[in-house]
């Protein structure tokens, strides 16, 4: 994750990066792909 959004900056210029707040983040990263919270819980 991150707090900055410039273009390039997680990696490639054409990626794509996703807004998540801390605990979509983390279900996610459980995951291994966009999840709500609950997903997890």
């Amino acid at each position: 994750t991150t707090n900055r959004n410039f273009i390039g900056r997680m990696g490639h210029p054409e990626s794509e990066v996703y807004l998540a707040g801390p605990a979509v983040a983390a279900a996610t990263a459980i995951k291994g792909r966009i999840s709500r919270p609950e997903e997890v819980i």
